[in-house]
Parts: C-alpha cells; sequence; structure tokens
C-alpha cells in the first residue's frame, strides 16, 4: 500500500524523520514521499492549509491509499483530514498498532492491539457516527441519539469483555514467573525496540525464538532457561513517545518485567552519546511509568 509521511520539523526531526519511517516499512507501507513543515501544530487540520493542499496533489497524482502523520492527532483532526484527502489518515499511535498487528503471534497479543485500538477510536467512533446521523436524518432529533448510544454501548461492552480476558491473562503470567522464581531467578531484558534482547536471549539460552531486524518483532513475553537455572525472559520493545494507552493494554506483558528479580536493559553501543542516552531515557522513564513501584531494587 502507498504511503506518504507528514513531519514537523523541530527538536530531533531527523531521528523522527527516520524512525516514522522505519515503522511505515514494517507496517507494510510502500513510502512514496515526504512532507514536512515548520512551526508549531495548526489546531484542525495540523498542517497549514497550503501545505495540505501540496499532500492533496501529491496522493491524487500518485495513487497514495494512506496518509502518516508523524506526530499524535485528535479525533476531530483524523475526521477533517479524511474528508479533505479523501483517503484514510493515521498518526503515531495507529501506525504502532499496525505494526504489532503484523507481528502478533497470539491470542493475548491480538486482544491487547484490539484493547488499544477501540479505546484510542472511541472519540472518533463517537464524532463520526453523530455526523452520519446528522447527515441522514437532520435535525438530529432522540432517534439520532439513540444510534449513537448504542454503538458506544457495543463498544465498552467489547472493551470489558476484552479487559476480563486479559486479566485473566495477567494472573497466568503472575503464576509462571512465580513457580520460575522458587526454581532459580528470573531476568527480564528490556530496552529499545530492535536493539537486540531475543538474539541475546537465543545466545543465553539456545531458546531459538524468532530474531529479525525489524521493529517490535516480539509482543509477548518469551523465556528461556540458562544451565544454572536463571530464566531469561525477552519482552516489548521500547520506543519514544510510547502512548501510555498502549502500556496499559500491554500491561499483562509487562508483568514479566515487573515480577522479575532483575531487570537487565539493553542499549546499542554503536549509537553515538547523544543517541545512546536518549534511548536509555526513554526505556526507564517507560519503565517506571508503567508501575512505578513494582520493579525490583536491582536493575542493570
Amino acid at each position: 500500500m502507498k504511503a506518504v509521511i507528514v513531519v514537523l520539523k523541530g527538536p530531533d526531526f531527523e531521528r523522527r524523520r527516520e524512525e516514522i519511517g522505519l515503522l511505515a516499512e514494517t507496517a507494510g507501507y510502500t513510502v512514496e514521499g515526504l512532507f514536512t513543515q515548520a512551526g508549531p501544530p495548526r489546531p484542525r487540520f495540523f498542517v497549514g492549509k497550503g501545505k495540505l493542499e501540496e499532500v492533496g496533489v501529491f496522493i491524487r497524482e500518485r495513487g497514495v491509499e494512506v496518509v502518516v502523520f508523524e506526530d499524535f492527532l485528535s479525533s476531530r483532526q483524523l475526521m477533517d483530514l479524511e474528508g479533505e484527502l479523501g483517503v484514510p489518515v493515521m498518526d503515531r499511535y495507529d501506525l504502532i498498532l499496525n505494526v504489532f498487528e503484523a507481528h502478533a503471534g497470539s491470542r493475548e497479543a491480538m486482544l491487547q492491539i484490539e484493547l488499544a485500538r477501540l479505546k484510542r477510536k472511541l472519540p472518533y467512533i463517537k464524532l463520526h457516527t453523530g455526523r452520519r446521523v446528522r447527515e441522514d436524518h437532520p435535525g438530529f432529533g432522540s432517534s439520532g441519539e439513540y444510534v449513537v448510544h448504542s454503538t458506544l454501548t457495543g463498544i465498552h461492552r467489547r472493551i470489558k469483555k476484552i479487559q476480563d480476558t486479559l486479566d485473566r491473562s495477567t494472573k497466568v503470567v503472575e503464576g509462571q514467573t512465580r513457580r520460575r522464581r522458587e526454581m532459580g531467578k528470573v531476568v527480564a531484558l528490556a530496552g529499545y525496540t530492535n536493539v537486540g534482547k531475543t538474539t541475546l536471549l537465543n545466545a543465553l539460552t539456545g531458546a531459538g525464538k524468532p530474531a529479525r531486524d525489524e521493529l517490535f518483532t516480539t509482543l509477548g513475553p518469551k523465556t528461556g532457561r540458562m544451565e544454572d537455572g536463571v530464566f531469561i525472559t525477552d519482552t516489548i520493545g521500547f520506543i519514544r513517545n510510547l502512548p501510555p494507552e498502549l502500556v496499559h493494554a500491554f500491561r499483562s506483558t509487562l508483568r514479566s518485567i515487573q515480577d522479575s528479580d532483575l531487570i537487565l536493559l539493553m542499549l546499542d553501543a554503536c549509537d553515538d552519546v547523544e543517541e545512546f542516552q536518549r534511548k536509555k531515557d526513554i526505556c526507564e522513564e517507560t519503565l517506571m511509568r508503567s508501575a512505578p513501584t513494582a520493579y525490583p531494587s536491582s536493575m542493570c
């Protein structure tokens, strides 16, 4: 699927541009073009009207099928942009979810992704459904309000069902970790996405887990055992501006980190000093944000 990327210039522009491009490629998109704009985001379309017209001309001429914004967009911005451009629009949050979906290898991972999508889309669905009802039924009386209410009620029920299922999964993970701790020590590997956690897991334990040079290859915990009885667990990688909703949705996966005896934070020695420190800060911030009081005293 052909895509075009829109990035605001500013701090860490080159890194943000490179990372959103890698995310798009990992999600299976062919990036046809990149549009940039200086200055703060605009209230309605995020970019100025002139830039929006440039993007519109480009996607019509090149047959682009989706527009990706590097930053986060509000539900109203998404709806207005799609109305102007005539193609689906997604932001960083949606793109990360698409990458997750491409790599989901278990029912639990799929449920975590669905939960994040539903929570993310609730305001958008409310706006979209309300707008369609108003167009089909001018005046938007009680019948229209009932349609919106019924749609949202169904979504809330699905969210509750998924959360209950994931709560049960969390208890299963807790039980597995508890049994492993009775048999030996548990070490959780944490780090920026694609830093090589699965490769290290395989090297230490011979687990033979799939390891690819891609972002977010691992979504669910993968565990191997060393000869001395130490259990090594590979977990989901982190990334800049990982939304809190995603951290919460993957809480059962992160539980394997929280309940470990030690967290081994992996970093790439090939990164320059500034990038090394940036990724270290992002990982530590994400770990503390997910459960600030739940971690063991040892973190390497």
